[in-house]
């Protein structure tokens, strides 16, 4: 696919929600509010005509929003040979699969109120209905009284009945006393059933907008259904080919100075508990991708433990804290967001512990922002809190990617030392190769975070 056409592609997404919907009388951006409106029931023909409108507005949604999946999904072959553009697309379909989310949440909510405005229109209705039937009573009742004393209980009685003028007069003074009398009841009757009318048309509006809302709702989870497969499809293919890149954004010099107050400084004089072996970090959850591949293929130089945000992070072993930051927001990841260090790591801890006499350095990434409980050359024993899981940084869900790297006999005075100077997370192991896997003798190299954790 040509450039031109990919960017035509993610420009159609971008116009979904806007230009390619329709002009209304009304202005329907705000959508909660006007959920809240219409689920509501209206009092006067303006509103209910607003409503209706809200109503096409929101077919009109799911319609391009139709269209834009299936485009999505025959276009994302065409995407596999280059990563910016599946990194673009992806971040669309993410954006448009949670603004659908947050509608069909609107929209459940929605339902209880309008199912709610139904038992309460009800109640009304009878009730107004029976005020209705006592001043309808109420009136007839005051005007036969009336007609009783002026002896005529017809109008041709006024006119052909009358024995003289004077008895015709006297007759037309007693029916101009029932208008003058009754006129300000009469006037609350009709308004009554006006009322009651509108009630009763809005109470099958809302009916019938229940059973709709309940529909779309459904097509609506299908909806999101769909954008979820396409979406891992496009995570897939950018997995594949994202090894190269992602080495080169790691490997390029970090710029000590930047990240100087999230790392420990040299000279650190403590001591770490050795510990008999590694606990799991995370509990619950599952495992979403092993060492050294992702499921579909693709480079992967670490595990990630896949959970819902929020979910404690918690240390291993007993150690100290090498490095922390968390600079991304929570559940801001996408593909080919770079934010944090090592690039793309979003929120991220590096810590190093003494396991079985053996040194070792673990680093978790794509951390929360929110419950960040530990800071650069804090001391941390085995099960304590370190931060939870989150979806920041180069990261396509919530989860947690942990590496594990063997620093062999090295002291803690050493490794402490060489952090401080390089900040190297990966401890001169690389980026894009399991050539520095270990297994060869030499140290440092990396681990299968599965050897331990599981």
């Amino acid at each position: 696919m040509k450039k031109t056409k990919i960017l035509s592609v993610i420009s159609t997404v971008a116009l979904s929600l806007g230009t390619m919907i329709p002009v209304y009388a009304e202005d329907y951006s705000d959508e909660d509010a006007w959920y809240a409106r219409c689920s509501q029931p209206q009092t006067d023909q303006a509103g209910v005509s607003a409503c209706q409108g809200f109503q096409n507005y929101q077919e009109q949604k799911r319609q391009q929003l139709q269209e834009n999946i299936n485009s999505f999904n025959n276009d994302i072959a065409s995407l596999k040979s280059d990563s910016a553009e599946i990194e673009a697309l992806a971040k669309q379909q993410k954006e448009l699969a949670d603004s659908l989310t947050s509608q069909i949440q609107a929209k459940e909510e929605s339902i209880q109120t309008i199912e709610k405005s139904i038992q309460d229109l009800v109640t009304q209705i009878e009730a107004k209905q029976a005020e209705i039937d006592e001043w309808d009573a109420q009136i007839k009742s005051r005007m036969q009284s009336e007609q009783t004393t002026i002896g005529t209980n017809i109008v041709i009685d006024l006119i052909m009945g009358s024995d003289n003028l004077n008895d015709m007069l006297r007759r037309i003074s007693g029916v101009e006393r029932i208008t003058e009398d009754d006129q300000d009841q009469i006037e609350k009757l009709n308004e009554l059933k006006a009322e009651l009318e509108l009630q009763k048309s809005e109470q099958e509006r809302l009916e019938n907008e229940t059973k709709e809302q309940k529909a779309q709702l459904e097509e609506e989870r299908e909806q999101v259904k769909q954008l979820e497969e396409s979406y891992n499809k496009l995570v897939e293919e950018y997995q594949k080919q994202i090894a190269d890149l992602q080495a080169k954004m790691r490997s390029a010099q970090a710029d000590i100075a930047s990240i100087r107050s999230f790392t420990i400084s040299s000279g650190y004089t403590g001591s770490i508990e050795q510990v008999d072996g590694f606990i799991n970090p995370i509990s619950g959850g599952t495992i979403s991708a092993g060492t050294w591949a992702y499921p579909r293929g693709g480079l992967h130089l670490g595990l990630d433990w896949a959970a819902s945000i929020g979910t404690a992070v918690v240390a291993p072993a007993s150690g100290v804290i090498l490095y922390a930051n968390n600079p991304a927001p929570t559940n801001g990841g996408y593909l080919g967001n770079w934010t944090g260090y090592p690039a793309g790591g979003g929120n991220t801890i590096e810590m190093l512990c003494n396991v079985g006499g053996t040194l070792y350095a673990v680093s978790f990434a794509h951390l929360s922002q929110n419950g960040f409980a530990v800071s650069a050359g804090q001391s941390v024993s085995q099960g304590q809190l370190l931060a939870l899981t989150g979806n920041s940084g180069n990261s396509s869900g919530p989860h947690c990617h942990i590496e594990v790297y063997n620093l062999g006999s090295m002291s803690v005075e050493e490794a402490v030392n060489r952090f401080a100077s390089t900040a190297d997370f990966a401890w001169g192991t690389g980026w894009n190769s399991t050539a520095t896997a270990c297994g060869s003798g030499s140290t440092p190299c990396r681990e299968r975070p599965e050897k331990f954790f599981g």
